[in-house]
């Protein structure tokens, strides 16, 4: 059974995997919608142009968002990387690579980066996009040199990294992007604190650094740091004298006191998004409180990438952000037949409640912004604030979460498409935009096609490219039970204790190969796989059968094409057998569902076959 290293990362593995950028790949080259039209998009932003200009120098050793210092030219340039690893994504075109390694080498000289009183605000929403875009490339370009590759890494810690000691030259003006983020933000709103810890966990990517990735992770879910890495902030941090007051919050000065290691600020999942959905920020104004659950959804995507399910955390608290986010905003834009008016958060809708900071007690929810209650920023999300596929594509595709728990999430996804097209890149560096293409996934592709596990435990993530053959051990990856979603099996565990350790049953067939065993009717399995060109295809697949009694049935994209065919005795020997002799496939990523008939335990299976009729 394969053992996961728990220092190993899997690459690429930020908000993108391998598998998932077959797919994006594979749908647009199908023509599938709405994949090839968000692509279209993409492709439009003059920023993700092979002709694109890099701006940046490498002479250049600072940027600075507050003082403006090249800080146009770096936004521009961050942006411009990350959609240009998506371009050489889906097209394999070189040149976007290339440019993607321009911008990189570009930057890699920076020795300083300020942000004066919101520098890990700033230094986080710099940083992040840009290694999401390096971890791609790094980990699919060969041309990116090993030697700037270094650079770049140095770049990203400099005056030098340590977990257990703040480096003596670092200074205002004297360090770079994970010394501006590692502490977050403790004295300011959510998505102050989070943007940092964005950033950091996929640092700890791109750095294999798992002290790092584990800083961001334990922070967000609210646990202690890391023994062998250096603290959180201390607090409580308790309101003091009231500065100003209005119909929405009240704001005081705080004092921290240092008496509880690891206090854990706003950037806690559980401290950003109450019980209720409502967040932190909803009393500030709807742009930041957007802007936060998206940096919420980018921590839990890059943590899901590696094995961890925090999406899912706290009953799922994170999809009652999005929901309460959605309804409010998106009632105001749109009219439904269960809410012709407006929802308001009112009376036991809305938490009254000082925050982890002590510098701001939520009275009601704004639909103002917080710096005039004049201008009205509830419901200003469409083709400006492109957070809801991402959330979408986790709880409805991958969780199978109920319609009525989705509700308003993809309501709001509808009305954005409805209103502004495909989701475009979004406003400034806040989010990485054009989730159509990127997030959004088929029916029932609720994991991710694997070809075997590495020597230190991980999963070999990679489409299934059609005819060839699936081996039936490697249904689709899940990093929590994946009951349900990638599979279900009757029973617990595996009772033959091989190769992968979910409930489904595999052994170690007489040829040395993991085969599924102890197979019963009502079983099933799903493989995300892609076919490049429609047709009529031919099915088969390798089994071994004692007796008579076992049958096997075959589904693509939730449609049954087979009824239960009978899989005759083998006498225990391994034979193929025919289970559809032409059946039509559409092109495009899809899933395959192999579903168990018959008696139970008839047969074991080795691998699924598709080829040309």
């Amino acid at each position: 059974m394969a053992v996961r290293d728990p220092n190993a990362f899997v690459h690429p593995g930020g908000m993108h995997k391998q598998s998932d950028l077959d797919r994006m790949r594979y749908l647009v080259t199908a023509g599938v919608e709405p994949w090839a039209t968000a692509y279209q998009t993409l492709r439009a932003d003059p920023l993700a142009s092979p002709t694109y200009v890099v701006r940046g120098n490498p002479a250049w050793t600072q940027v600075s968002r507050d003082a403006g210092v090249h800080n146009s030219e770096y936004e521009s340039d961050a942006n411009a990387a990350y959609l240009q690893a998506l371009m050489w994504t889906i097209t394999q075109d070189p040149r976007y690579a290339q440019k993607a390694v321009d911008i990189f080498n570009a930057w890699k000289n920076l020795t300083e980066v300020t942000g004066g009183g919101t520098e890990a605000l700033n230094a986080g929403l710099y940083a992040y996009k840009l290694v999401e875009a390096a971890e791609i490339i790094k980990s699919t370009f060969p041309g990116w040199s090993d030697a700037d590759i270094q650079a770049f890494k140095a770049m990203l810690v400099y005056p030098g990294l340590s977990h257990t000691t703040v480096p003596a030259s670092l200074s205002p003006t004297n360090g770079t992007f994970y010394w501006r983020t590692y502490a977050g933000d403790p004295g300011r709103h959510g998505n102050q604190d989070l943007i940092p810890f964005r950033a950091v966990i996929v640092m700890g990517v791109f750095l294999d650094d798992r002290i790092m990735f584990d800083r961001a992770l334990r922070y967000f879910k609210g646990q202690p740091h890391r023994g062998d890495d250096l603290p959180y902030a201390a607090g409580p941090s308790a309101a003091g004298a009231q500065i100003d007051d209005n119909a929405y919050f009240t704001t005081y000065q705080a004092t921290r006191q240092n008496t509880t290691p690891d206090y854990g600020y706003n950037g806690v999942l559980a401290n950003y998004v109450w019980e209720n959905g409502q967040t932190q920020e909803a009393s500030r104004d709807q742009q930041h409180t957007l802007f936060g659950v998206g940096v919420c959804a980018g921590i839990a995507e890059v943590a899901w990438n590696q094995g961890d399910g925090v999406w899912n955390a706290l009953d799922g608290r994170l999809l009652k952000g999005f929901e309460f986010t959605a309804r409010y905003n998106t009632s105001y834009i749109a009219n439904f037949p269960d809410q012709m008016s407006p929802w308001e958060a009112t009376g036991a809708d809305f938490i009254v409640r000082v925050d982890r900071t002590g510098r701001w007690r939520s009275k009601a929810i704004n639909p103002h912004f917080e710096s005039d209650f004049v201008g009205i920023s509830r419901g200003d999300f469409p083709g400006k604030r492109p957070v809801f596929e991402q959330a979408l594509a986790h709880f409805k595709t991958r969780m199978g979460r109920p319609a009525a728990e989705t509700l308003w999430t993809e309501r709001a996804r509808d009305v954005a498409l409805a209103m502004a097209g495909p989701e475009p890149r979004g406003f400034s560096l806040d989010h990485p935009g054009f989730g159509s293409l990127t997030f959004q996934r088929p029916p029932l592709c609720a994991g991710d096609p694997i070809s075997g596990f590495s020597a230190d435990g991980l999963p070999m993530f990679g489409m299934h490219v059609l005819p060839g053959t699936v081996q039936a051990v490697d249904y689709d990856h899940f990093p929590v039970s994946g009951e349900g979603h990638t599979y279900h099996d009757l029973s617990s565990g595996n009772a033959g204790g091989q190769y992968r350790a979910d409930d489904v049953d595999i052994a170690c067939g007489s040829q040395g190969r993991p085969v599924l065993s102890a197979l019963e009717p009502g079983e099933w399995l799903t493989y995300t796989v892609h076919v490049p060109t429609a047709g009529n295809y031919r099915i088969d697949v390798r089994y071994a059968a004692p007796g008579l009694g076992g049958a096997i049935r075959i589904a693509f994209g939730g449609s049954e094409l087979t009824s239960d065919v009978p899989l005759p005795a083998t006498g225990g020997g391994w034979r193929v057998a025919t289970v559809a002799s032409s059946v039509p496939l559409r092109a495009g990523v899809q899933a395959l569902r192999v579903s168990i008939a018959g008696v139970g335990n008839a047969f074991d299976l080795e691998a699924i076959t598709v080829s040309a009729p």
